[in-house]
């Protein structure tokens, strides 16, 4: 904990690390560099401060693609995971041609993010909108292959549930699709799954923010195969992604700059990469952290009369902990938690689908980081108990 400064001093107890992480000295010390010694717009000058700027981004970029086991050239910088996955679909949809006869297979459980882009796209052609059910009994979803024929142009899926913490195990999913029509273009929204676990899956194309992995905000990442990048539209035309623009014809630059139409986050981006290097380091022994945490925390959840926790039934379980408590409305409860300082999420989480499988309108979401401690959790029990005293619910 003493590597973030927001917790200097201050008695806050930070449990929406689903929704954002804070952020190491590292990567702000990075970041505040780089305005005051490199700041230049990137790919554009050849003065040295320029070519300096370039560099540094070029840099990141190999840490961004050691990360996830990939060549530099197919890693692509948005401003989010939602941007990747809505410029992939748009990509694909001026590509290849969709119809009547087609169809993509979503899930239940998904971020709106991932559940909409595809909605959409099949709105506009024709193509069967296939949903993944979630089993309620067996608190999973069911088998992802099962939803998919000679005709499922694409299959995108969460890796883990922003909602419950559900892991799917990718690796098994992909096999079992790959079998069953090895053309599907298969697509991961991997913003939840990022910093919980290692990517190694396979995949045609993932996307995960920097800023759920200790970087900054502003910054998406795009995992693309070659075969696909050279093969797609880009989906924004602009500077820096052009070959050469003429009156009848205009071509476009190799990948991965034709996808990085107009200037780009080069600040966050390199201050992000700083925050890879800082969570690569220490990756084994946050993963240890975090899921004594998560044990833990659900002892004492579980404890407390009238809630339920959503999942957490088996071992396949992220950090992230959805519940709901008898007579309190979760934004009441996330309101009296603040006055105990401690953070908590409260809604829908951008997953209505899920939500309406569950029967529910909302949850209250804790989720865990490293640097959390048995502490945090206490506190927020308490927090709970005393909003059962305030709102005088036995």
């Amino acid at each position: 904990m003493d590597d973030f400064p927001i917790f200097k001093n201050r008695e806050i107890v930070y449990l929406d690390n689903a929704a954002t992480t804070q952020k190491p000295q590292v990567v702000i010390d990075k970041l505040r560099n780089f305005y005051e010694n490199n700041n230049a717009n990137a790919h554009r000058g050849v003065y040295k401060l320029s070519e300096d700027a370039t560099t540094l981004l070029e840099e990141a970029r190999k840490v961004f693609a050691g990360f996830v086991n990939a060549k530099k050239e197919n890693i692509i910088f948005t401003k989010s995971a939602t941007e990747g996955l809505n410029m992939i679909a748009n990509s694909l949809e001026k590509t290849f041609i969709f119809d009547k006869e087609d169809n993509i297979v979503v899930t239940e459980i998904d971020h709106h993010s991932n559940f909409l882009p595809w909605q959409q796209l099949c709105k506009r052609t024709g193509a069967e909108f296939r949903v993944v059910k979630y089993d309620l009994k067996k608190q999973d979803i069911e088998d992802i292959s099962r939803y998919v024929d000679d005709n499922t142009k694409i299959a995108a899926f969460t890796a883990m549930s922003n909602v419950s913490g559900l892991m799917i195990d990718v690796k098994e999913q992909i096999s079992k699709i790959r079998k069953k029509n090895k053309d599907t273009i298969i697509i991961i929204d991997a913003t939840q799954y990022v910093a919980h676990n290692k990517i190694d899956w396979g995949a045609d194309f993932f996307v995960f923010s920097a800023h759920k992995i200790y970087g900054t905000t502003g910054v998406g990442i795009i995992y693309g195969k070659t075969k696909f990048l050279e093969k797609i539209e880009p989906f924004n035309y602009g500077g820096n992604m052009i070959s050469s623009v003429d009156i009848k014809e205009s071509t476009w630059a190799d990948i991965p700059d034709r996808f990085e139409a107009g200037t780009i986050d080069a600040a966050g981006i390199i201050a992000s990469a700083e925050a890879i290097k800082y969570f690569q380091k220490g990756f084994y022994g946050f993963m240890k952290i975090e899921d004594a945490l998560k044990n833990y925390a659900l002892k004492r959840l579980r404890a407390i009369s009238g809630l339920r926790i959503i999942g957490h039934n088996t071992k396949g379980y992220g950090p992230v902990i959805s519940f709901t408590l008898d007579k309190i409305h979760p934004h009441d409860l996330a309101t009296i938690c603040d006055r105990h300082n401690v953070c908590i999420r409260s809604g829908h989480h951008c997953a209505q689908p899920f939500m309406k499988k569950l029967g529910l309108v909302a949850t209250s979401r804790v989720s865990i980081s490293f640097y959390n401690t048995a502490s945090d959790i206490d506190r927020l029990v308490d927090a709970i108990n005393d909003a059962k005293k305030v709102l005088k619910v036995r």
